[in-house]
C-alpha cells in the first residue's frame, strides 16, 4: 500500500447521505479515475456470453475460489482434471483453469441502521482489520448504509484515508440491506470493466427493511456482475422472528443466499483471522475458468453446480449463471 496521505473527511465532518445518482457520480466515477480507464474502456461490456444482441462469444469465464483452512496453507494449484462443472445440469467441457494474480476492487459495506447490535467502535476496528490486510494494489472502499448508502471513504489505496474514513461510522434509521447491495453492484462494479476481482465485504446480520429492491434482485445483479460476497455476520437482531416471504429470507439465511449464490462465504463476527484468510483467498486463491457452454438455453438463468475431484478440497464458485444480455466480463 502507499504511504499515508491526507485523509478523504475530517472526524468533525459527517459523511454526506447520497441517493443512487450521487452514488454512481462519486462511486463509479471515482473508480474508473482511480483505474485510469479512458472512454473507451468505460463502456458497458456483454462479456463472457455474448454481446447485447445476437452474436454470442464463444467462452464464458467463472470465478472458482479454493477455500482452505488457513493462510499459511500451501498455494493452491488447480488444473482442469481437478474438477468437473455443471451448467443447467450438462457437464461441460473445461478449456482452461489459470490463477487470477491481479489486484482486487473490495467495498466494505456496513449495517449503519439503529437497531444493528454492533457498535461503531465495533465496526471501524472490523474495517481496520481488512485495512491491514490488503494487498499491494488491492483498492477499498468504506461504505454504510442505513436508508441510503454513505461513502465514508472513496476508492483508494491509500491507508491513511481509510483509516480516517473508518472513524465515520455513524448508526441511524433503518437498514435498506438490498438497495445497498444493488447501489454498489450497478455504480461501483458495473462500470468497472478491466476489474476481475470484485468483493463485497459485507458486515451485517442480514436484516433488511424498506427496500425498493427485492432479495432475488439484488442477488441476480451481483452474479451478473460477477461479485463475491463475503460476510461478517453479526447477530440477528430477530432472533429468528418469523418474515413474510414478501420482504425477503430471514437474515440469517439472506446471508447465507448472498455468500453461497456468488461463491463467497461468511465468517463469525469475533473470528480473529476473517480479515487474513478473506484476504489470503482474494490474494493467492482466485481462478479464472474458461469454458464454453454446450447443451444450455444462454437466455435464461441456469444453476451452476462444481465438483472437485479430490474431496478433501473446497472449491466455491457463484451458483447461477445470468442471461448472457445481463453478464458483465
Amino acid at each position: 500500500m502507499k504511504p499515508p496521505n491526507r485523509p478523504t473527511s475530517s472526524p468533525g465532518i459527517l459523511p454526506e447521505r447520497l441517493p443512487r445518482r450521487a452514488f454512481l457520480l462519486r462511486a463509479g466515477l471515482g473508480l474508473m479515475c482511480g483505474l485510469g480507464l479512458g472512454q473507451d474502456a468505460r463502456q458497458r461490456v456483454w462479456g463472457q456470453s455474448g454481446r447485447a444482441g445476437d452474436a454470442p462469444l464463444p467462452y464464458l469465464s467463472l470465478t472458482v475460489i479454493a477455500q482452505v483452512p488457513t493462510p499459511e496453507a500451501p498455494p493452491t494449484r488447480l488444473t482442469t482434471t481437478d474438477l468437473t462443472l455443471y451448467d443447467a445440469g450438462v457437464e461441460q467441457v473445461i478449456e482452461s483453469i489459470e490463477p487470477d494474480p491481479s489486484a482486487a476492487t473490495i467495498v466494505f459495506l456496513a449495517d449503519n441502521s439503529a437497531t444493528f447490535q454492533v457498535e461503531v467502535g465495533d465496526m471501524e476496528q472490523k474495517a481496520r482489520s481488512l485495512i491491514r490486510e490488503l494487498f499491494t494494489g488491492d483498492r477499498l472502499m468504506l461504505v454504510g448504509y442505513a436508508k441510503a448508502p454513505e461513502i465514508l471513504c472513496d476508492l483508494t489505496d491509500d491507508a491513511a484515508q481509510l483509516i480516517a474514513g473508518a472513524k465515520l461510522f455513524r448508526k441511524s434509521s433503518t437498514p435498506r440491506l438490498y438497495d445497498a447491495l444493488l447501489a454498489v453492484t450497478e455504480d461501483v462494479f458495473r462500470p468497472a470493466t478491466t476489474v476481475s476481482k470484485r468483493v463485497i465485504v459485507l458486515l451485517s446480520d442480514g436484516y433488511d427493511e424498506g427496500s425498493q429492491t427485492s432479495f432475488e434482485a439484488a442477488l441476480a445483479a451481483l452474479q451478473s456482475a460477477d461479485v463475491v460476497v463475503y460476510a461478517l455476520q453479526a447477530q440477528d437482531r430477530t432472533y429468528g422472528a418469523p418474515r413474510a416471504k414478501r420482504l425477503g429470507p430471514k437474515p440469517a439465511e439472506a446471508l447465507r443466499l448472498l455468500t453461497e449464490g456468488t461463491g463467497g462465504r461468511s465468517f463469525k463476527l469475533d473470528e480473529a483471522q476473517a480479515a487474513a484468510v478473506l484476504t489470503d483467498e482474494v490474494r493467492r486463491r482466485w481462478f479464472r475458468l474458461r469454458y464454453n457452454p454446450q447443451a444450455v438455453n444462454s437466455t435464461t438463468a441456469r444453476r451452476l453446480f462444481l465438483v472437485a475431484a479430490n474431496d478433501q478440497m473446497v472449491l466455491r464458485a457463484k451458483k447461477t449463471q445470468p442471461p448472457s444480455s445481463t453478464i458483465l466480463k
